[in-house]
């Protein structure tokens, strides 16, 4: 039988901000507002890419500075209304702002902002000005201490048609000097904040990793500054997640930013899906929309969430700093922790489970003996908190051996479930001594559940 253990004696250090989304609590005109389930979540960050995608007014460069032939010195020059809505509202749940510095996908086939800026030194203006606007005041701004500038999103995305790039139509190498004089123009203005790119589409094929290794030797040449790297992973394997945290921070100490802290600022389960990854294409001319309800029911569902609050646990212990899913605005097309009503998913209650840990306070040990089972746990010796997830393990039972408990205490042990019958619903609460306290749990397949020891 394979067992959890967990250790209230043996501290783990503190739980990772690894609980962030992609995009603020409001959207569709504003007239989806889920900043309640913000707050319930607590993510530690929002990430701003794609925001009120497919139509967006706010962050976007395009849509704050809309002239790029005008002075980029002239605050008459930008409209930062709607992004200063945004923010705001960001802000209003108690969530830290990851901002993007470029502009959000396009699919069509006709493309507006995915070219590379005429004027690279302009361009870097501009993004400093909007910095400037929210963390000095500039231009009647605020300031708002945003701490993470990211250069761009996944310009090394490139589609074999390069008519057909969704996000960046230029060469690698625009993309590397781009980034390198932004950086050093940040560094120079602005030192206190963090700098950082490429939100890479991943490094799990030679590919991406090449783009990778030529950013790394592009931004040494010309000592540019990187604070953080960025890589998103779409995949319905933890390995996935741990393979490209470990290239990405063995990429980073072999050229010297053993400093970079690294993040995955977007990630999702997928189901074995194209457009994704895998082999039903959600596209499809004459399947599309059955696969494309087959692939977000499983996202958004017991399965989705048994995954990300795995994914979640796994993350505590990667060589990774921070991550935000994709996408938290219910209006999205790849949202999944909402419905497009706004209504929280499963997947959703694997974020309050994760939130309902970090709670508890600093990390304690807690290891699984099976790889389909995870758990982390926090706490102190008066009370603690297990998240446990079965994200692809068919064992039945797990042992539970709890250690450091004094054996004369006395406990209420209470148990959440999140399953294909239960929305993190409390399914025990019972007081009993150390001796009493149960040696074995059954979190069967797609499963997660939170247990809570108070010492009374």
């Amino acid at each position: 039988m394979p067992a959890v253990t967990v250790d209230i004696t043996k501290k783990n250090g503190p739980i990772k901000p690894v609980n962030g989304i992609d995009n603020g609590p409001v959207c569709f005109g504003s007239l989806v507002d889920s900043s309640r389930y913000y707050k319930e979540a607590a993510f530690p960050y929002c990430r701003l890419h794609d925001t009120n995608y497919p139509h967006p007014r706010e962050v976007d460069i395009p849509h704050i500075f809309r002239d790029f032939n005008a002075d980029p010195d002239d605050p008459k020059n930008y409209d930062f209304r709607a992004t200063d809505v945004y923010l705001n509202e960001i802000l209003a749940v108690g969530s830290k702002i990851i901002y993007r510095l470029g502009v959000s996908i396009e699919h069509p086939g006709i493309k507006y902002f995915v070219d590379p800026p005429g004027d690279f030194d302009k361009w870097a203006r501009i993004c400093l000005n909007i910095a400037r606007h929210y963390n000095e005041g500039w231009a009647d701004g605020f300031r708002m201490g945003i701490d993470l500038w990211e250069v761009w999103n996944e310009p090394d995305g490139q589609h074999p048609d390069r008519k057909l790039d969704p996000m960046w139509s230029g060469t690698p190498e625009q993309y590397y000097e781009l980034y390198a004089i932004t950086s050093k123009l940040f560094k120079k203005k602005m030192p206190g904040v963090k700098i950082g790119g490429y939100a890479a589409c991943g490094l799990l094929n030679e590919k991406l990793y090449s783009y990778f290794i030529n950013f790394l030797e592009y931004i040494t040449k010309e000592n540019a500054p990187l604070d953080f790297y960025s890589w998103h992973c779409y995949t319905s394997n933890i390995g996935d997640l741990v393979r490209n945290a470990q290239l990405a921070r063995e990429g980073l100490d072999k050229y010297g930013y053993k400093d970079a802290i690294t993040i995955c600022d977007e990630w999702n389960y997928t189901a074995g899906f194209i457009g994704i990854g895998g082999n039903k294409n959600i596209f499809d001319k004459w399947d599309g929309a059955r696969n494309r309800y087959e692939f977000f029911t499983q996202c958004s569902n017991e399965a989705g969430a048994a995954f990300t609050a795995a994914a979640m646990i796994a993350m505590l212990d990667m060589p990774l700093d921070i991550a935000t899913l994709y996408t938290g605005d219910p209006t999205n097309y790849y949202a999944t922790i909402f419905d497009h009503f706004g209504r929280p998913t499963k997947q959703f209650r694997a974020y309050d489970a994760f939130n309902r840990l970090k709670q508890e306070g600093g990390r304690l040990f807690a290891v699984s003996e099976e790889e389909g089972i995870r758990a982390a746990a926090a706490g102190t010796e008066k009370g603690f908190g297990i998240l446990i997830a079965n994200y692809n393990s068919s064992s039945p039972v797990t042992e539970l051996k709890l250690k450091g408990l004094d054996n004369d205490a006395s406990w209420k042990y209470e148990v959440w479930t999140l399953d294909r019958w239960h929305d993190l619903e409390k399914t025990v609460e019972r007081t009993l001594k150390t001796g009493e306290l149960p040696k074995e749990i059954y979190p069967h397949r797609d499963t997660v559940e939170f247990i809570k020891l108070t010492k009374v």
